[in-house]
């Protein structure tokens, strides 16, 4: 890739291309991709414990009680990237699982010799929510 930017571009259009428009969700996973040790990342969705920061990060649902007025939804993650709670998207554990598949093929273009640790690691956080092929 001649630069960022045009890495991030077709980071994302193949996002477009597979209909997965929840633009925050790939935000945040684009600069996962591109900012941060990836791998950790995906140990990090392993274990339900992912990179948060002030401005970017990941949220499970499990993490409020439902008569919390934080809770949104059961079995789901919420992606932010921002200080605006419209910066959002919330995914159910399948969406989780698209999305991480799109971000892991790319992944895998630009790092071929991580190839089977990180096809690995997608199929652990796959069968973790019992998402089948």
């Amino acid at each position: 890739m001649q630069n960022r930017k045009e890495g991030f571009e077709k980071f994302y259009d193949i996002f477009e291309q597979k209909n997965l428009k929840k633009n925050y969700t790939v935000i945040v996973l684009g600069q996962f991709v591109f900012n941060y040790d990836f791998v950790d990342i995906l140990k990090g969705f392993l274990k339900e414990d992912v990179e948060r920061r002030d401005t970017i990060g990941v949220v499970y649902s499990d993490e409020f009680d439902q008569n919390d007025e934080e809770y949104f939804g059961e079995n789901k993650v919420l992606f932010y990237y921002g200080i605006d709670e419209e910066w959002e998207n919330i995914v159910t554990h399948e969406e989780l699982c698209e999305y991480l598949q799109t971000a892991c093929e790319f992944y895998i273009g630009c790092h071929p010799e991580q190839a089977e640790y990180v096809r690995n690691l997608l199929i652990k956080i796959r069968e973790k929510y019992n998402i089948k092929d």
